[in-house]
C-alpha cells in the first residue's frame, strides 16, 4: 500500500443527532489533514483517482468528488492531463469564499441530515418496541 493508504470509508449512523459525512467528504478531510500536516507538500502530485479509490475502498467517482472538494477549498489544483497538485498555502482560487447561496444550501443540507438522523432514531425505537430482543 502507498503512503496515502487509509481505512475504508464508513457512512453508518454514529450518534442520534449526526451521521458521518459522505465518503467524498471523509476522503477530502483526510487528504486535507495530510496537506496541512505537510505529508503532502506544495506542488506535489496527489495519487491517481484510482489509487485513492482503492485505498479508501470506494468508487472512482467518489474519489473524484473528494478531489473536487479539495479544489473548491483551494488546497489543490487540477491539471487536465496530469492530475491534481497541492497548492501553496498562499494560493487561493477565484471565489474561494462561498457564495451566500452556497452557504444557505449547506445549512439546508445540514438541517436535512439532522432530520434524517432523528427519523432513523425514531425508526429504530419503533422497531425495538415491535421486536424486543
Amino acid at each position: 500500500m502507498s503512503a496515502f493508504s487509509r481505512a475504508r470509508c464508513h457512512t453508518a449512523v454514529y450518534s442520534v443527532e449526526r451521521t458521518r459525512p459522505p465518503c467524498d467528504e471523509q476522503i477530502a478531510d483526510a487528504l486535507q489533514r495530510d496537506i496541512e500536516s505537510g505529508k503532502l507538500k506544495a506542488g506535489e502530485k496527489l495519487p491517481a483517482v484510482r489509487s485513492i479509490a482503492s485505498d479508501f475502498g470506494v468508487a472512482a467517482g467518489t474519489a473524484t468528488k473528494a478531489l473536487q472538494l479539495l479544489a473548491q477549498r483551494g488546497l489543490v489544483r487540477p491539471d487536465s492531463t496530469r492530475g491534481y497538485f497541492v497548492n501553496s498555502q498562499a494560493e487561493k482560487p477565484e471565489g474561494a469564499e462561498p457564495s451566500p447561496e452556497f452557504v444557505a444550501i449547506m445549512k439546508e443540507i445540514e438541517a436535512i441530515r439532522a432530520h434524517l438522523a432523528r427519523l432513523d432514531d425514531r425508526l429504530h425505537r419503533l422497531e425495538e418496541t415491535k421486536h424486543p430482543e
